[in-house]
């Protein structure tokens, strides 16, 4: 008996001596369907071959899967209808309802009388129960995300890119969501609070599709970026400014990177009735699909460790690709090494035997099976080294050019020292002094 209580004195000495690990950050989330859990969105989340089975996912839904420990929208609950108000079922804090506009929204936050619903609003006798609800959430949230305006964009899209938009169309988005943010300050006057900017919905193909003249585009482009900086700017204003989470820079990405891709692995733009992993949008060519999804994560996530203090790891690209899509990172890499008749060969691997690996062969654009020297000149005085990069290779991985006087330390040569032509050629020179040594270090990228 003795014993046994010893032990369990010292059990608890050890768990008392042991920090508890942090809980989730709880967050609230106002929004549409961009935030609803995509199990509930399945006209356009399901593919059509298993319609009732969402196999794409919203950000609240990965944050759930993959970041359990680190941040929670609260307890999920798969029934529909549940909460009584319009929360299809999902995470509790999470308000985000397909179809709202910041207007929707506006109206919703001020309905405070449950027998005088909104007339003109389709879901107005929802309106009041589901302000209650938010309210009664509110009281239990560390930190507040508002998405909101896609909506708002593409009911007036047509507008905007004819430049027959009202004149106080932009300037109304903007001041409903700084009337949103400032209904949850009231009730909360410290709650950290993330206030996202708009995607840019011409950058999806159901409305390029139709809207692809690139001049009236680029005035469009030019409009809804001058609407996200007024956003930014009025934050910036406030006496509690709110973190700001650049949503439009995904849609800036689809605009400008051609072609889309992670870590060289490529992306379609247009939706696919069956939803593979590989496309930026969901079957409806509108919704953002998992990858993109992802990205909105990581901007999410980055505002609310600003705004809270709170640290929380952002999805890399090779977890994107691996544990949220379930494709293989290495994929680019492994097709160049098929095609080059070496298949399967690791990246490490040397079988030319000239002092380059595969992978420092891939990123240098040179073949791995044939002897070879893919770089010029000399590091020494007076002298400079030079080598060509591959530029598609290089989505893939980074060549790190690096120095040592006594090849045992070393580090990376400086930008003054590395410099980079317009066509793609680095060329590293050695500091002034005693001969040194350079090298080469290759690596995937995160």
């Amino acid at each position: 008996m003795t014993t046994t209580i010893r032990f369990r004195a010292l059990a608890l000495c050890l768990a008392l001596a042991t920090p508890a690990a942090a809980a989730p950050l709880r967050v609230l989330a106002i929004g549409d369907s961009m935030t609803e859990e995509y199990a509930f969105e399945l006209p356009f989340s399901a593919p059509a071959s298993n319609p009732t089975n969402a196999n794409a996912r919203s950000w609240p839904e990965l944050l759930r899967i993959f970041r359990p420990t680190e941040a929670t929208l609260g307890p999920y609950e798969s029934t529909a209808f549940i909460y009584g108000d319009l929360r299809n079922a999902g995470h509790e804090w999470n308000f985000g309802i397909p179809g709202m506009t910041t207007l929707n929204w506006f109206i919703l936050i001020n309905t405070d009388n449950p027998f005088d619903p909104p007339s003109g609003e389709p879901l107005g006798f929802s309106y009041y129960d589901t302000r209650r609800k938010l309210i009664d959430e509110l009281v239990v949230a560390e930190a507040v995300v508002i998405l909101l305006g896609a909506n708002d964009l593409k009911q007036e899209y047509n507008d905007l890119f004819n430049n027959t938009e009202t004149t106080t169309f932009l300037d109304g988005v903007r001041n409903r969501i700084a009337a949103i943010h400032d209904w949850v300050r009231l009730r909360r006057p410290n709650v950290p609070i993330v206030v996202c900017t708009l995607p840019d919905v011409g950058a999806t193909p159901q409305i390029s599709g139709t809207y692809n003249d690139p001049v009236k585009q680029a005035s469009t482009r030019i409009k809804i970026a001058a609407l996200n900086q007024s956003i930014i700017t009025w934050a910036a204003g406030k006496a509690k400014p709110p973190a700001i989470a650049r949503i439009d820079h995904l849609t800036n990405r689809i605009f400008d990177q051609q072609p889309f891709h992670l870590n060289g692995t490529l992306f379609n733009l247009a939706g696919d009735p069956e939803n593979p992993p590989t496309r930026v949008f969901c079957r409806d060519s509108f919704h953002a699909a998992t990858v993109a999804q992802a990205l909105i994560a990581n901007e999410i996530m980055g505002a609310l460790e600003a705004g809270t203090g709170r640290d929380l790891t952002l999805f890399s690209n090779r977890e994107i690709l691996d544990d949220l899509l379930g494709l293989n990172p290495d994929q680019p890499y492994l097709d160049w090494i098929a095609m080059a008749g070496l298949i399967g060969s690791p990246m490490d691997q040397d079988p030319d035997r000239d002092g380059f690996p595969n992978l420092a062969e891939y990123l240098l654009g040179s073949p791995p099976g044939t002897f070879g020297n893919p770089l010029d000149g000399s590091f020494s005085p007076g002298g400079s080294l030079t080598f060509h990069p591959s530029a598609n290779a290089l989505r893939f991985g980074s060549l790190i050019a690096e120095e040592s006087t006594d090849l045992s330390l070393w580090t990376p040569v400086p930008v003054s020292r590395n410099t980079v032509a317009p066509d793609g050629t680095v060329s590293i020179t050695p500091a002034a002094g005693p001969k040194g040594f350079a090298r080469l270090r290759a690596a995937p990228n995160p």
